[in-house]
């Protein structure tokens, strides 16, 4: 009798001994996995860290040429509030890439001055009070530049580091 109890006690203590066994496995397969997650991330955030330095060194030197600045007369228009009369006396300088950019926009002057009237006209107070709206304005006040040019079938008006660069306001006065 002493021989039945001891084979079944035999079975339970070989359990233990094949659970530990997936269990270092499981442990082993764990560890190697953070490893590799680990080793992953530090190669990623390395490479993102890198300063600028360090990418302008691999990079192309590019020629930079200086810009070009072409102011237009300002501008002085009623907004379109409707509650109480606002005006807004506006001062423009267009930053163009180049001589020849320059000239075209001068060119095209009557055009862009009539779109710049219209896009104005058509703001209001509220619209521009904020640094979101003059922001706003800036991206729509380059696009109006940048339409006669592009009806004129002008090679430079669709490619901004070729034709008219950013907007700046030399004046900017609501009353």
């Amino acid at each position: 009798m002493s021989k039945a109890a001891a084979a079944p006690a035999s079975p339970e203590g070989a359990a233990p001994k094949k659970s530990k066994k997936m269990l270092f496995i499981i442990i082993g397969v764990v560890v190697l996995l953070l490893a590799g997650g680990g080793v992953a991330a530090f190669v990623l955030l390395k490479s993102k860290s890198a300063t600028p330095a360090d990418k302008a060194a691999h990079a192309k030197p590019v020629e930079k040429k200086p810009s070009v600045f072409t102011p237009l007369d300002p501008f002085t228009v009623n907004l379109a509030d409707r509650e109480r009369e606002h005006y807004l006396q506006i001062g423009l300088t267009y930053e163009v890439a180049a001589a020849d950019i320059s000239e075209e926009v001068k060119a095209q002057m009557p055009l862009i001055r009539s779109r710049i009237l219209l896009l104005l006209t058509s703001k209001t107070a509220v619209d521009l009070a904020t640094p979101e709206g003059k922001n706003r304005l800036a991206g729509e006040l380059i696009a109006v530049a940048r339409q006669p040019m592009e009806e004129s079938h002008s090679p430079n008006a669709k490619e901004p580091e070729r034709g008219i660069v950013n907007v700046h306001f030399s004046a900017f006065i609501i009353q």
